[in-house]
Parts: C-alpha cells; sequence; structure tokens
C-alpha cells in the first residue's frame, strides 16, 4: 500500500528527526576534531530506541500503543544517551542529561512520526 503525499511527508520528518542527533553528533566532531561523545551519545540512544521498538514490534499500532511505545524510547534513549556519557568521562551531570533528553525527544518524536506515517490498512 502505498503513502499518500501527507504521510510521505511525515515519514520523510521522522527521518530528519532520526538523523538529526547524528548530525549533531558530527558536527561537534569535525568542530572540535577531538570530541566523539555527542556521537557516541547520539549512538547509545539509537541502539536504546532500537530494542525498545524491536520489544514491542509484535504489538498492534493503535494511537494508544504509539504513544507508550515513544514514552518507552524516550526514557530508554535518554537513559542510554546520559549513560553513555558518563561512561566517556562527561562531568557536568546536569548538561549530559540535558543532551541526553534533546536526543532522547528527536527519537521519540521520529518513532512517534513514523507510526503516524504508515498507511491506513483498507479491508
Amino acid at each position: 500500500m502505498r503513502r499518500s503525499p501527507r504521510e510521505q511527508l511525515i515519514y520523510f520528518l521522522s527521518i530528519l528527526f532520526a538523523i538529526a542527533p547524528f548530525v549533531a553528533g558530527l558536527f561537534r566532531a569535525f568542530s572540535t576534531r577531538t570530541d566523539l561523545r555527542l556521537l557516541w551519545m547520539a549512538v547509545a540512544a539509537a541502539v536504546a530506541a532500537a530494542g525498545a521498538i524491536a520489544l514491542t514490534r509484535a504489538r498492534a499500532r493503535q494511537s494508544q500503543s504509539v504513544l507508550a511505545l515513544s514514552a518507552l524510547v524516550l526514557v530508554g534513549a535518554t537513559i542510554a544517551a546520559g549513560l553513555m556519557g558518563f561512561l566517556l568521562g562527561a562531568t557536568a551531570g546536569p548538561g549530559v542529561w540535558m543532551v541526553a533528553v534533546v536526543l532522547g525527544l528527536f527519537l521519540a518524536a521520529s518513532c512517534a512520526l513514523y507510526a503516524r506515517s504508515r498507511p491506513a490498512r483498507s479491508g
């Protein structure tokens, strides 16, 4: 089943939200030439988000479950990114968690947008 133009736009936005943490990490890595922490935090957040999605893959994609999945992605990605930041030597606790929350928000928004972009089933 093909996506409508509106669903295609939402799908494109979900991709942009998913790659935003990596773009920020790459920008930080290239601008400092030595600091890869943000990039590794983005990788950890993405792995946690993928794990959360894989755990709930078998469930129906109703609006209620999309909200629950997005919340799970937000929490998992935030915790994974924050822990990775500390494992890589970050010392500013509130700053690490603020960055981790932003990474989690981007991935949770991507998850929700992707679910909204799926074509409606007919029949």
